[in-house]
Protein backbone atom coordinates (compact mmCIF):
# COMPACT_ATOMS: atom_id res chain seq x y z
CA UNK A 1 0.00 0.00 0.00
CA UNK A 2 2.86 2.39 0.76
CA UNK A 3 4.25 1.64 -2.70
CA UNK A 4 0.93 2.75 -4.27
CA UNK A 5 1.15 6.05 -2.39
CA UNK A 6 4.64 6.70 -3.76
CA UNK A 7 3.59 5.82 -7.31
CA UNK A 8 0.51 8.00 -6.98
CA UNK A 9 2.63 10.92 -5.76
CA UNK A 10 5.12 10.41 -8.60
CA UNK A 11 2.25 10.27 -11.12
CA UNK A 12 0.71 13.49 -9.75
CA UNK A 13 4.15 15.15 -9.90
CA UNK A 14 4.68 14.00 -13.49
CA UNK A 15 1.25 15.28 -14.49
CA UNK A 16 1.93 18.64 -12.82
CA UNK A 17 5.35 18.89 -14.52
CA UNK A 18 3.76 18.02 -17.86
CA UNK A 19 1.13 20.69 -17.39
CA UNK A 20 3.81 23.22 -16.46
CA UNK A 21 5.88 22.35 -19.53
CA UNK A 22 2.79 22.46 -21.72
CA UNK A 23 2.00 25.89 -20.31
CA UNK A 24 5.50 27.09 -21.17
CA UNK A 25 5.07 25.88 -24.74
CA UNK A 26 2.06 28.10 -25.28
CA UNK A 27 3.20 31.26 -27.08
CA UNK A 28 3.04 34.43 -25.03
CA UNK A 29 0.39 36.95 -25.92
CA UNK A 30 1.62 39.83 -28.04
CA UNK A 31 0.83 42.58 -25.53
CA UNK A 32 3.91 44.63 -26.44
CA UNK A 33 3.26 48.06 -27.85
CA UNK A 34 1.94 51.56 -27.31
CA UNK A 35 -1.25 52.30 -25.37
CA UNK A 36 -3.37 55.29 -24.47
CA UNK A 37 -4.41 55.28 -20.82
CA UNK A 38 -7.50 56.63 -19.10
CA UNK A 39 -8.34 56.22 -15.44
CA UNK A 40 -9.44 57.53 -12.09
CA UNK A 41 -7.46 57.91 -8.90
CA UNK A 42 -8.83 56.20 -5.78
CA UNK A 43 -11.80 58.10 -4.38
CA UNK A 44 -11.88 60.68 -7.19
CA UNK A 45 -14.44 61.19 -9.96
CA UNK A 46 -12.19 63.22 -12.27
CA UNK A 47 -10.51 61.15 -15.00
CA UNK A 48 -6.92 61.38 -16.15
CA UNK A 49 -5.27 60.46 -19.44
CA UNK A 50 -1.81 59.30 -20.36
CA UNK A 51 0.21 56.92 -22.46
CA UNK A 52 2.09 53.69 -21.88
CA UNK A 53 4.62 51.44 -23.55
CA UNK A 54 5.17 47.73 -22.92
CA UNK A 55 8.30 45.86 -24.03
CA UNK A 56 9.02 42.19 -23.41
CA UNK A 57 12.22 41.60 -21.42
CA UNK A 58 12.63 37.84 -21.27
CA UNK A 59 9.88 36.33 -19.11
CA UNK A 60 8.89 39.76 -17.80
CA UNK A 61 7.80 43.03 -19.37
CA UNK A 62 9.18 46.54 -18.96
CA UNK A 63 6.36 49.05 -18.57
CA UNK A 64 6.77 52.80 -18.87
CA UNK A 65 3.79 55.06 -18.59
CA UNK A 66 3.18 58.72 -18.12
CA UNK A 67 0.11 60.44 -16.75
CA UNK A 68 0.35 64.22 -16.99
CA UNK A 69 3.94 65.01 -16.03
CA UNK A 70 4.31 61.95 -13.78
CA UNK A 71 6.38 59.08 -15.21
CA UNK A 72 5.96 55.57 -13.85
CA UNK A 73 8.26 52.62 -14.42
CA UNK A 74 7.35 49.02 -13.75
CA UNK A 75 7.97 45.35 -14.28
CA UNK A 76 5.10 43.15 -15.34
CA UNK A 77 4.34 39.46 -15.53
CA UNK A 78 1.71 37.82 -17.69
CA UNK A 79 -0.12 34.73 -16.45
CA UNK A 80 -2.93 33.47 -18.65
CA UNK A 81 -5.03 36.58 -19.33
CA UNK A 82 -3.90 38.61 -16.33
CA UNK A 83 -1.12 41.18 -16.55
CA UNK A 84 0.29 42.35 -13.19
CA UNK A 85 2.74 45.22 -12.79
CA UNK A 86 4.72 46.41 -9.81
CA UNK A 87 5.54 50.07 -10.44
CA UNK A 88 7.25 53.13 -9.05
CA UNK A 89 6.05 56.67 -9.70
CA UNK A 90 8.37 59.64 -9.84
CA UNK A 91 7.52 63.18 -8.80
CA UNK A 92 7.78 66.01 -11.35
CA UNK A 93 11.06 66.95 -9.64
CA UNK A 94 12.43 63.47 -10.33
CA UNK A 95 12.24 62.01 -6.82
CA UNK A 96 10.57 58.68 -6.11
CA UNK A 97 6.89 58.64 -5.30
CA UNK A 98 4.78 55.86 -3.91
CA UNK A 99 5.30 52.36 -5.37
CA UNK A 100 2.27 50.29 -6.27
CA UNK A 101 0.71 47.39 -8.10
CA UNK A 102 -1.63 47.28 -11.09
CA UNK A 103 -3.56 44.27 -12.41
CA UNK A 104 -5.15 44.23 -15.87
CA UNK A 105 -7.23 41.87 -17.96
CA UNK A 106 -5.84 40.86 -21.35
CA UNK A 107 -8.10 40.23 -24.36
CA UNK A 108 -7.06 39.69 -27.98
CA UNK A 109 -3.36 40.34 -27.18
CA UNK A 110 -4.13 43.75 -25.70
CA UNK A 111 -4.21 45.18 -22.21
CA UNK A 112 -7.75 46.12 -21.21
CA UNK A 113 -9.20 47.36 -17.97
CA UNK A 114 -7.67 47.02 -14.56
CA UNK A 115 -7.24 48.29 -11.05
CA UNK A 116 -4.25 49.72 -9.24
CA UNK A 117 -3.22 50.87 -5.81
CA UNK A 118 -0.22 52.39 -4.07
CA UNK A 119 1.57 50.71 -1.22
CA UNK A 120 -0.31 51.45 2.00
CA UNK A 121 -3.47 52.71 0.30
CA UNK A 122 -6.84 51.25 1.25
CA UNK A 123 -8.66 51.91 -2.02
CA UNK A 124 -8.08 51.21 -5.71
CA UNK A 125 -8.05 53.33 -8.80
CA UNK A 126 -9.18 52.12 -12.20
CA UNK A 127 -7.47 52.29 -15.57
CA UNK A 128 -8.32 51.32 -19.12
CA UNK A 129 -5.62 50.85 -21.78
CA UNK A 130 -6.26 51.04 -25.54
CA UNK A 131 -3.63 49.88 -28.06
CA UNK A 132 -2.62 52.75 -30.35
CA UNK A 133 -0.02 51.08 -32.58
CA UNK A 134 -2.16 48.36 -34.19
CA UNK A 135 -5.70 47.90 -35.46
Amino acid sequence: MANFGIRSALFRGAVAAGMLCAGMAIPALAIEGQYSVEGQNPGQERTYKGEAQIKRTGRTYSVIWKVGQTPQFGTGILIDKVFSIVFQTFTPGGGPGRPGIAVFSVENDRIGQGVWTGIGQQDTGIESWTATDRP
